[in-house]
């Protein structure tokens, strides 16, 4: 039995040396798929993830508000142990006049982005993605304007953070008035 046949877990030089002969005829061909999946590998690694960092950094911020909101508004010691979603969570918010119902659209518009970018090394976020995050700045941070999507996702987590705190009930009576009024504008369109 020759030392190929052997069944060995480390080869010996000469059966290194024969398994290398075999591919001799195709080894150039080889060597040139190995180096072009090197610099793919390369091109992907080095490419630009800094959007991904501020989606995701922007999202868990505003969990750890909307985790707070739960746990307040229904009374809740054990939310991490319910495991819940991003998603399923978002489903908790109330679609009636309460703050957080004015933001609950353009949350799952964040989330939504974020399911993105954790499915692709080369993401891009559209405007029409983020509609709804758009429709809440255009009255929570009027007349500013955002140059890119990831800018304007920035600038609305502050606000979603703000419209799920609980506030007093004051200020939230407030709130609710300017809503039922028609004053203020769900982000996809008139209540009434």
């Amino acid at each position: 039995m020759s030392s190929i046949d052997q069944p060995s877990a480390i080869l010996s030089p000469e059966a290194q040396k024969t398994v290398l002969d075999l591919f001799a005829p195709i080894m150039d061909e080889l060597t040139k798929e190995a180096q072009a999946e090197v610099d793919r590998f390369n091109a992907i690694f080095s490419a630009d993830h800094n959007a991904i960092g501020r989606v995701l950094k922007v999202h868990l911020v505003i969990e750890q508000y909307l985790n707070e909101h739960i746990i307040t508004k229904y009374k809740i010691e054990n939310l991490a142990e319910l495991r819940l979603s991003f998603s399923q969570k978002t489903k908790l918010l109330k679609d009636d006049l309460s703050p957080a119902a004015w933001v609950k659209s353009a949350i799952q518009n964040v989330n939504s982005v974020r399911n993105k970018f954790s499915h692709t090394l080369t993401p891009k976020i559209e405007w029409g993605e983020i509609n709804n995050v758009a429709e809440v700045l255009k009255i929570a941070r009027n007349g500013v304007s955002y140059a890119e999507p990831i800018d304007a996702i920035e600038a609305f987590a502050p606000v979603a953070c703000a419209f799920l705190i609980d506030a007093p009930s004051s200020r939230r009576t407030q709130l609710e008035q300017l809503l039922k009024s028609g004053k203020m504008k769900f982000a996809v369109g008139e209540i009434f």
